[in-house]
């Protein structure tokens, strides 16, 4: 059994090898989920990288769009005459979304003046508007400082991907050239299948979404946070390839890069109080963009929902930073996988104790989980866990499943075995409670009762019989001989020739007079039955049998005997030796049932006995009286039962 138990856990470590090895191929959706569900998990319990100081959020939100020219800017601003700039900046504001565009020019201006390295406008502006002529002299005036949005955009049908364009910023703003001009970058971020951003994309052609082949002179379009970075001396930390790298965020959303509402760097007391008069901004990267419900421009992440502009500080963060995060190759992943079914084998194999074995595979998982998120915090790799998992649990849980059916299995053999040779419910109380049993493996005193029943004349009947007929007929006897016992909860001991030893209260007693009643009534089942084959052997034209059945009680010890090649779980003492001696003596006496006193003593109310005298036993010093059963007093034991129920 141990090398199909080896077989069939290799079989199924390999086999769920397979599965995975199809699931990471194919990504079927409800896998894909589970993965990158652990995989955020990961990232949340993770490492983080620390917020830049010099990247700040200049939002507009809520508090912006809803600026009041009559109740705020004359009654809670308090502008004055030599605050015309800060007072027109408002006045455009409270004109309501969208804003003039002149307002982004003033914008522009206050903060590169304040010391602002970049201003960065997640805003793309396609069509022509009013106010665009004061903004193109600013943009062309702070060229070197500022950048401004742009967009892949697909057409609706997916499927024709060629048609996919990039939109730039007006004309009448900035012109539209190739390549594009430096103050130009795109704002898209490609999320995932499951519609998670996990990644940013740095540089990007048109090839990509096209699905063709890069060309050498093919223009590589830089990411607002490129262009960002580049225009602030930071060229260096943008990765220079065109591949996607996952990166490490900061926080929870607006948590990492707090937002401040954009309307206040022009009111008098929020700019020289929360912004020191503009020296807040000086050095700093200041990316403009909407914040709110109100704008619809949130992001799923592993964090949450990120408005658009904090999803581009947190990729310019990691950048900075160089805080991105590797992903393992499909072969690695296998190889981690196969890793896993390796250690599941072995705790498979190692382990014998199914409990031990599911701490041990709890413990596994954890410091599986334990080493990816180690490696994810110091080596920035991420591990994948569920094809891991997957291969861990499934080879250690279906393994503990097959050793619970090998189990059951090889119970039922035992059971189905010992049932040949004990009774249904002597073979229950050995499997349920094997301590007991085992305890007496060593040898223990018991009182049993104990039977003998062997046939008379056989050694004459078999020397003119032919064998195959002797075999059969003899077989025939044994095994109804054997179901009295087993009827009566007996256990058989062994075969003696044509002669059958059974035992009550060896395994499993009901206690002494039980015991004794039960032996008795299977003797004289066994009678009854012996009457009956007789009656269909005449019928067959086969001999009859006849044969002498003793019935004794005593103290023997009950053990394994025999030697080490060859044991056997059995009864020795006095009592069984009477007992056959009794057997003999059906001979003398005529009788087909002997019982002893003693079994007469325990059961004079319950059987009708008759005395056959006083015998004196081989071996023994005194004569004994001996008794054979007519038969069990039926009718006395029901009065009896109706009495005790009154």
């Amino acid at each position: 059994m141990s090398w199909k138990r080896y077989t069939t856990v290799f079989a199924i470590a390999a086999l769920c090898l397979l599965a995975i090895f199809f699931l990471d191929q194919t990504a079927p959706t409800s896998y894909v989920r589970a993965r990158n569900l652990l995989r955020d998990a990961i990232a949340r319990a993770g490492r983080t990288t620390p917020p830049n100081p010099d990247l700040v959020f200049l939002a507009i939100d809520s508090a912006s769009v809803s600026i009041d020219e009559e109740g705020d800017i004359r009654g809670l601003f308090g502008l004055g005459e030599s605050q015309a700039a800060e007072a027109q900046a408002l006045r455009l504001i409270s004109k309501g979304w969208p804003w003039p565009r002149e307002i982004y020019a003033c914008v522009l201006k206050r903060l590169v003046d304040a010391g602002a390295r970049v201003v960065i406008f997640d805003l793309t502006f396609p069509k022509s508007s009013e106010g665009d002529e004061p903004f193109r002299l600013a943009l062309e005036r702070y060229k070197e400082h500022v950048v401004l949005g742009s967009n892949f955009v697909s057409p609706d049908d997916e499927s024709d991907r060629i048609r996919t364009d990039f939109t730039r910023p007006t004309e009448s703003l900035v012109p539209q050239t190739v390549p594009t001009d430096d103050r130009v970058a795109y704002t898209n971020f490609w999320p995932d299948s499951d519609g998670v951003v996990r990644s940013a994309q740095y540089r990007f052609t048109l090839a990509q979404i096209q699905l063709r082949g890069v060309a050498p002179d093919e223009e590589r379009f830089l990411s607002l946070v490129s262009r960002g970075l580049g225009k602030a001396g930071l060229a260096d930390r943008v990765p220079a390839d065109l591949n996607p790298h996952g990166i490490r965020f900061t926080a929870a959303p607006r948590q990492g890069f707090p937002p401040h509402s954009l309307f206040e760097i022009f009111g008098p007391d929020y700019w020289k109080r929360i912004y020191q008069s503009g020296e807040f901004f000086r050095g700093k990267i200041v990316l403009v963009g909407a914040e709110g419900n109100w704008q619809h421009d949130d992001h799923p992440t592993p964090f949450g929902s990120m408005p658009g502009p904090e999803l581009h500080l947190n990729a310019m963060n990691a950048a900075i930073h160089g805080e991105f995060i590797d992903e393992m190759s499909h072969t690695a992943v296998l190889w981690v996988a196969g890793g896993a079914g390796i250690l599941g084998l072995l705790l498979t194999f190692g382990i014998r104790s199914p409990w031990l074995r599911l701490l041990a595979l709890i413990g596994t998982a954890a410091a599986y989980v334990w080493a990816a998120l180690l490696a994810f915090n110091h080596l920035s790799l991420y591990i994948p866990f569920l094809p891991g998992l997957l291969e861990l649990n499934v080879t250690v849980l279906l393994g503990l499943v097959c050793d619970f059916t090998w189990e059951r299995f090889e119970k039922t053999r035992v059971r189905r075995t010992l049932e040949r040779y004990v009774s249904t419910n002597v073979v229950q109380e050995l499997l349920d409670n094997p301590r007991l049993f085992q305890q007496s493996l060593g040898g223990v005193m018991k009182p049993v009762a104990i039977l003998f029943s062997d046939l008379r004349g056989f050694s004459s009947f078999s020397a003119k019989t032919d064998p195959q007929v002797l075999i059969s007929q003899l077989n025939e006897y044994l095994g109804a001989m054997v179901e009295c016992v087993f009827r009566h909860g007996g256990t058989l001991d062994k075969f003696v020739g044509d002669a059958v030893m059974a035992v009550w209260g060896n395994v499993k007693t009901a206690g002494v007079r039980d015991d004794a009643a039960a032996a008795v009534r299977a003797a004289l089942e066994m009678r009854t039955e012996l009457a009956r084959l007789n009656h269909d052997w005449r019928r067959r034209g086969l001999p009859e049998l006849k044969a002498g059945i003793a019935v004794n009680q005593g103290t023997v010890v009950v053990g394994n005997i025999g030697s080490p090649q060859r044991m056997e779980f059995t009864v020795i003492g006095d009592a069984v030796n009477i007992c056959w001696k009794l057997q003999e003596l059906t001979k003398q006496l005529g009788s087909d049932l002997i019982v002893s006193h003693h079994v007469t003593a325990l059961l004079v109310e319950d059987f009708e006995l008759r005395s056959l005298g006083t015998a004196h036993l081989p071996g023994q010093e005194h004569a004994a009286e001996v008794y054979t059963v007519l038969g069990a007093i039926e009718v006395g034991l029901a009065a009896n039962s109706a009495t005790a129920a009154i």
